[in-house]
């Protein structure tokens, strides 16, 4: 079996960045087995290879894989040749043995006529597949076949051999130029680079059949470097690289990147177009990858401080001003118009085009009728935010607190017109202020150091729209169909709909949460800068986030990598991004202006990925959609594979696999490694899906995974030892011990049974006994006290009697006097013998009534029609708003007194107000409140009948004093275990809140 090395992490040696491109460095300290890079090539799948003097090696992007150790005799490897397309890429190994790169993976082979690179005629030949692998070696005679001959290369010579009719066709030309050849082919296409002439010929069949003038490419200082099997030439031309293509019979030559040095050791070169990566092979110095970028950073002149920027206005249509007064497009610095001293956080436009800006205190003008002069248009002033419409003008402005603390409040002002002289409209907020932005004709959005408001220009009115969240805005932003976004520092941003904040999700790495503004292109994608990076997502996805949470959100991440000096963008002024009118997007940074347009950037996604390699304790394995594990194995990593040279942010890997407790998608590290452990045998299916585009589309690729159980594991075996063990219980457990344990069970189930109701019984009697107890003792006391208060009427009766008729004659004076005071202590004992009847009847009933179900709802309506004539008397309304759908078990008769009784003494004491009963349930707990507007009860009366319910078997009865309502309405709600609660309203009245359980007695 092969063995493989394997380097699965790609360590940035160093990056070096320019305007439109950044080179990565590797070398043997970050991935490849050794430092000179002989050829390099792209196969169909998409992977890299390159040629060491230590091995093949395999990039996809973000891993290298090496090989060596191949069955050779030695792993020095040079040139590519074959066919990438046919999936067919050789290279030379020992003598007699070819290497074949074939479905992604290098073999060793035979030679073949396929194959062959070496060719032996009148003299040795050599396979002629680029023009810088022999050029150490003088007198080299090579080769190289065509579609219908074959072409000879000596020193001073070339012959054409026809494969038909083996005619030759000699060419008397010097065909190498210190010891390099000087003939390459692109596409079907064979030319000659003529020095003496300074021109380029076009060789066919062996016949030039045209010349052309190329200066680059007949340039003596030129190098040339051409690749047969990438079918690619390029011109390295003093610190310059050059591709050469030819389309249409005529050479098309592009300048693809220039030095500030350039080394002279550069061995081998690759394109891809694709990616807009180049790739540089040195004999010493290892690999070095360009990646080009559509995006440019532009700094400050070097002798001006360093390029920081915040806010900046576009400045005709390809341009910006910022704060310094240097107008800036994408080569750099255009004009500087020196502006002095100036706040970096705040410019604008007015309705003339004059730039306003801030120093210090002073709002300054800068006039464009008079090339921009600067005056002062308004002192005092620290203006966060500005804009205008037709009418007038609206600032946003920081104020100093006034309360002795550190900070700002802020003042949102409207003005009569287009000038700063009248306020028509001051707003007031207690923090710092941020951003504003016009939402309609009415209204207008506002943002603090605090949260979100909304501000009625109607109405006057300020309504917040982040209550306790302390949102800290940075910019508020309305898309072109109408909605309103709002970026915030450190806590995302939001889509602001109905009034209502709605958070966006975060990207992996919760860079997102600090996004300074968005910009949207044309075609609806979002364009976020952040302090690490900046994101891109179409509003689309978005906004289908919002109708379904579940939905996914992919930010697309740019980094140093595609072309930055940072990844620190800027916030917190009043303009943090601009659109130009040539379609440009320019973003300030820590370091610099970034222009781009948002339609030529491209977003890169993988195309495919493979699922073939994996390591299964310690040692690699290669698989074809089944992956045999054996089941002693601890741990296996499956690699996922997938050519991608891109940003690995961007790269979205998710996997599934059966048979664990996680059916969830889980995304993977940047190494593409899955890694199982203590997986149970049997098939389980592996799932991987990889993100292939901005519209959510994924390609999902599935192997299954199979582990042999061990022979215990069988089922052959649980057969075998169930049927054993069925057999050993069966003998156990024979006739008669099965019917002695039955018959044991059975009696214990019935001693069980009759014990637990005998001790249910003596339990509810002794219960009934204790309340039976407790409920003479009351009635005693309560009859005792009642008797006692009874004797005083009576006895007052029965004096007044004997008064009256001692005397002989009674004036009309006296006669109502001893009438009147009869009255009242006869009807004083008349209320006592009611209540002591009412409290006979409800005790006797309550002992022979059957508990039974009905409605509180009801039992309320009934009472509140009772009273209700004598409310309306007094002016006063009841309310029923108990629970119309509260069944309740308690006892009917008892509840109906209490609820009687309470009434009573509301409407009573009720005048020109309202009664309201109200219900509420938790469980088995029943909480009626009856609250009225009345006089109210005194401290001392609530005091009192608190203090009896506490210890109603010991307090004395105080019946004469406070009457016998409430003493009865105690008295009952001892007998259905309930409380009562009395509260004093804040205003007026009394609440009383019973709290009684629902529940059916036995």
């Amino acid at each position: 079996m092969q063995k493989y090395i394997s380097s699965f992490f790609i360590f940035i040696f160093s990056i070096i960045y320019s305007q439109h491109y950044n080179i990565q460095l590797y070398n043997t300290d970050n991935g490849l087995p050794q430092n000179s890079v002989k050829d390099i090539i792209k196969d169909k799948y998409g992977f890299i290879w390159l040629t060491t003097e230590n091995g093949i090696v395999r990039y996809d992007g973000m891993k290298f894989v090496v090989y060596k150790n191949l069955p050779l005799n030695n792993q020095r490897f040079t040139f590519f040749y074959g066919y990438p397309e046919k999936d067919s890429i050789f290279t030379t190994g020992d003598s007699g043995k070819i290497l074949l790169i074939n479905k992604r993976s290098p073999k060793v082979t035979k030679t073949s006529k396929r194959n062959v690179d070496f060719l032996s005629r009148d003299v040795n030949y050599f396979l002629y597949s680029s023009n810088y692998i022999y050029t150490t070696s003088p007198g080299i005679s090579l080769y190289f076949p065509c579609q219908e001959g074959i072409y000879f290369i000596k020193e001073n010579s070339i012959k054409y051999i026809n494969n038909l009719s083996k005619a030759e066709v000699n060419l008397n030309i010097k065909a190498k130029y210190k010891n390099i050849a000087r003939i390459f082919v692109i596409d079907k296409s064979v030319f000659f680079i003529d020095y003496q002439s300074k021109k380029v010929q076009k060789i066919e069949k062996g016949k030039i059949v045209g010349s052309y003038n190329e200066p680059l490419l007949t340039d003596a200082k030129s190098k040339i470097y051409w690749s047969r099997v990438n079918n690619q030439v390029f011109i390295f031309n003093g610190n310059s690289i050059y591709r050469c293509d030819y389309e249409d019979n005529r050479f098309k030559i592009s300048k693809l990147v220039q030095f500030d040095d350039m080394t002279e050791n550069i061995t081998s070169v690759y394109y891809d177009k694709a990616y807009k990566k180049l790739y540089l092979g040195s004999s010493t110095y290892g690999l070095q990858v360009i990646s080009f970028t559509d995006f440019t950073t532009v700094q400050r002149p070097p002798s001006k401080p360093e390029s920081v920027f915040y806010a900046t206005l576009s400045y005709g249509s390809s341009s910006v001003i910022s704060t310094f007064g240097e107008v800036y497009n994408r080569k750099g610095l255009v004009e500087d118009k020196h502006f002095k001293s100036i706040i970096p956080f705040f410019l604008a436009y007015d309705q003339e085009d004059n730039i306003m800006a801030r120093k210090a205190t002073d709002l300054l003008l800068y006039q464009k009728k008079k090339t921009y002069a600067k005056t002062v248009t308004k002192r005092n002033t620290i203006l966060i935010d500005f804009f205008f419409d037709a009418k007038r003008y609206y600032t946003f402005e920081s104020l100093e607190k006034t309360d002795g603390t550190i900070g700002y409040n802020g003042v949102l002002m409207v003005y009569n017109d287009l000038s700063f002289k009248t306020v028509k409209k001051k707003f007031f907020f207690n923090s710092e202020p941020t951003k504003f932005l016009k939402f309609d004709e009415d209204h207008l959005l506002a943002g603090t150091t605090k949260g979100l408001y909304k501000i009625s220009l109607k109405t006057n009115t300020i309504v917040s729209l982040s209550p306790n969240t302390g949102l800290s805005v940075r910019s508020i932003i309305r898309s072109r169909d109408g909605n309103f976004w709002i970026t915030t520092s450190g806590k995302g941003f939001y889509l602001l709909k109905n009034n209502r904040l709605i958070k966006m999700p975060y990207d992996a790495d919760n860079n997102i949460s600090s996004s300074h503004t968005i910009l949207e292109d044309k075609n609806g994608f979002f364009w976020i800068p952040t302090n690490n990076g900046l994101y891109k997502v179409p509003e689309s996805q978005l906004l289908r986030h919002v109708q379904d949470k579940k939905s996914r959100v992919n930010y697309y991440r740019f980094s140093k990598i595609s072309g930055f000096r940072t990844n620190e963008f800027n916030g917190g002024s009043n303009v943090c991004g601009n659109k130009l009118g040539n379609g440009e997007f320019v973003l300030p940074s820590l370091d610099g202006l970034v222009f781009f347009n948002p339609t030529e950037i491209k977003s890169y996604y993988p195309e495919n990925i493979y699922i073939e390699r994996a390591l299964i304790d310690g040692k690699e394995h290669f698989f074809n959609q089944i992956l045999n594990i054996k089941p002693e194995s601890n741990r296996v990593d499956i690699f996922i594979d997938t050519p991608y040279y891109s940003n690995p942010d961007n790269l979205v890997i998710e996997t599934k696999l059966s048979g664990t407790t996680n059916t969830k998608w889980e995304s993977i590290g940047k190494d593409g490694k899955f890694s199982i452990s203590n997986l149970t045998y049997g098939n389980h299916t592996f799932i991987v899906r990889i993100l292939i585009s901005d519209q959510e589309k994924y390609i999902y690729k599935r192997i299954n995974i199979i582990i042999p159980p061990y022979f215990y594991q069988t089922v052959w075996f649980k057969i075998l030892i169930g049927a054993a063990i069925l057999l050993f219980l069966y003998f156990l457990a024979r006739w008669r011990i099965s019917f002695l344990k039955k018959r044991n069970h059975e009696l214990e189930e019935i001693i069980s049974s009759r014990t637990k109701s005998l001790s249910d019984t003596v339990e509810k009697l002794e219960v009934t006994k204790i309340k039976l107890h407790k409920e003479i003792e009351q009635q005693k006391k309560l009859i005792g006290t009642i008797t006692h208060d009874i004797t005083t009427p009576v006895k007052f009766i029965a004096l007044t009697a004997k008064e009256a008729l001692n005397q002989n004659e009674l004036s009309g004076q006296q006669s109502r006097k001893i009438l009147s005071s009869i009255y009242k202590s006869s009807d004083q004992l008349y209320n006592f013998t009611i209540t002591l009847k009412e409290y006979a009847d409800i005790y006797t009933h309550h002992r022979s009534d059957k508990t039974e179900l009905y409605s509180l709802y009801k039992l309320i309506e009934e009472k509140r029609i009772l009273f209700n004539a004598i409310a309306e008397n007094n002016n006063t309304i009841i309310i029923n708003n108990a629970d119309k759908t509260l069944l309740v078990w308690i006892s009917k008769n008892i509840l109906a007194a209490i609820i009687h009784n309470l009434l009573d003494n509301s409407v009573k004491f009720t005048k020109n107000g309202t009664i309201t009963i109200e219900s509420s349930a938790d469980k088995d707990i029943i909480t009626l409140q009856i609250t009225d507007t009345g006089i109210g009860m005194d401290e001392k009366k609530i005091e009192y009948y608190t203090k009896l319910q506490d210890n109603i078997e010991n307090e004395k009865l105080l019946l004469q004093k406070y009457g016998m309502g409430l003493h009865l309405v105690l008295q009952l709600l001892q007998m259905i275990e309930g409380r009562i609660v009395f509260e004093k309203n804040i205003l007026k009245g009394t609440s009383f809140k019973l709290i009684l359980t629902n529940k059916k007695d036995d």
